[in-house]
């Protein structure tokens, strides 16, 4: 008897286990992964917007990491997407947009947009986000202009005005080099962010890759010019060969090595708060050729959703839930306080005004209207670009020889 009611008992238990197990496992979140590229304020406003989704439903857990942006933007998202590992939600980049849409890596994020937010984002940026099969693939939600951030206390020591002309930048850096310092940060790998920094003074000397026609126009002789006044700065010695913070860190200047950095407008909250310490950080459009326009590169960063993702519905949940829903907050938050950035969305812009008119920011407000989309070429066009600036910064060669040979190579492409 003592037998069978043990039986009974463990036959009970092991059906009331397999009533309950399956209710258990139906209340744990579904996990989605995000990677980006972010560190400081930056990460922690990532990982502040991921938990506070987290805590608003209970379907989806977002996981989130940040890894090196070299790696990101050249390797690590491409090899696991070929491995079937790839992260549920991305961050692209204009220079990375085009890589990752020919390889099919994003999702066709289209029927999520509403009418309203299709109106409310600014058109070019719309446009970039956009395939050439129609498709919507990201969500931009900020615009980045590049200017030249400068040590105003070091340019008054040395009797320098910050330079306007490309005459006047070359001279103001070989005056300001010195055995303890450099006089300008550039870009010094074969990276994105290195041709995001060079897109404008290309433009600047009426230079391009293509005609309006597509016909191969990078072997001309404002193209060799224009690489020329690049190269000049590395080898020179004005510009430093290797970076121990990024070219995109205002510490190059605040920690005193260099007395100028080209740099873009996610530098403006951190040059400002080493102004609050006693630094005296100003900024002022890019100089430009003689006679030329002044140009300046608008980039942006944007979101999507991995053509592998487990559950592509969730992911462009969260991703228009940061950056596309009625609520701005985040938004906002992200363009002027986590970063200064300007938005895309025109309600945002128009809701904050007063933001973009402050210290530093209210002179990159001044030179917006001469931003020119960063240009979204294939894999392919833009690692040659990027071999051809090496070239001329590392290799010896003259603006004229890079052209030529990058000519003969994107020919070759057709």
């Amino acid at each position: 008897m003592k037998l069978k009611r043990f039986l009974s008992i463990i036959m009970v238990l092991s059906m009331t286990t397999a009533v309950f197990t399956p209710v258990y496992a139906s209340e744990e979140k579904e996990k989605l992964t995000l990677w980006d590229f972010h560190t400081g304020s930056e990460a922690e406003s990532v990982q502040e917007m991921v938990d506070e989704y987290n805590q608003s439903q209970d379907k989806v857990e977002i996981e989130y990491s940040s890894v090196n942006q070299t790696d990101y933007t050249t390797t690590l998202v491409t090899t696991a997407y070929a491995n079937g590992e790839c992260p549920d939600i991305l961050w692209v980049e204009p220079a990375t947009y085009k890589k990752f849409t020919e390889a099919g890596m994003l999702a066709d994020l289209s029927s999520y947009y509403t009418d309203d937010l299709k109106k409310d984002i600014l058109p070019s940026f719309l446009e970039a986000a956009t395939g050439d099969d129609g498709k919507i693939y990201t969500l931009p939600f900020e615009c980045e202009t590049l200017g030249l951030f400068y040590d105003a206390d070091v340019l008054k020591e040395e009797g320098i005005e910050p330079p306007t002309t490309w005459e006047e930048l070359k001279s103001a850096a070989e005056k300001l080099t010195t055995d303890d310092r450099y006089g300008i940060v550039l870009p010094v790998e074969k990276t994105a962010y290195t041709l995001f920094n060079w897109w404008p003074f290309m433009w600047m000397d009426d230079a391009d890759i293509y005609d309006a026609d597509g016909n191969v126009t990078i072997g001309s002789d404002n193209m060799a010019d224009a690489l020329d006044f690049w190269g000049s700065f590395y080898q020179n010695g004005y510009c430093p060969s290797s970076l121990q913070s990024g070219p995109w860190s205002i510490d190059n200047i605040a920690n005193g090595v260099a007395a100028m950095q080209i740099g873009g407008t996610y530098m403006i909250n951190a040059a400002e708060e080493y102004n609050k310490d006693g630094h005296n950080i100003g900024a002022v459009p890019l100089p430009i050729p003689e006679g030329k326009d002044a140009v300046t590169a608008a980039g942006g960063q944007m979101l999507g959703v991995s053509s592998q993702s487990k559950d592509v519905d969730a992911a462009a949940d969260f991703i228009f839930w940061c950056f596309g829903s009625e609520d701005t907050t985040n938004a906002v938050k992200w363009c002027t306080e986590t970063k200064f950035a300007y938005p895309v969305r025109q309600s945002v812009i128009d809701n904050n005004k007063d933001l973009f008119q402050e210290g530093i920011k209210a002179t990159f407000t001044e030179f917006y209207d001469t931003a020119r989309p960063e240009p979204q070429y294939s894999a392919e066009v833009s690692d040659i670009m990027g071999d051809t600036l090496q070239a001329v910064m590392f290799g010896g060669s003259s603006g004229a020889e890079a052209a030529q040979d990058a000519q003969e190579k994107i020919e070759a492409l057709k």
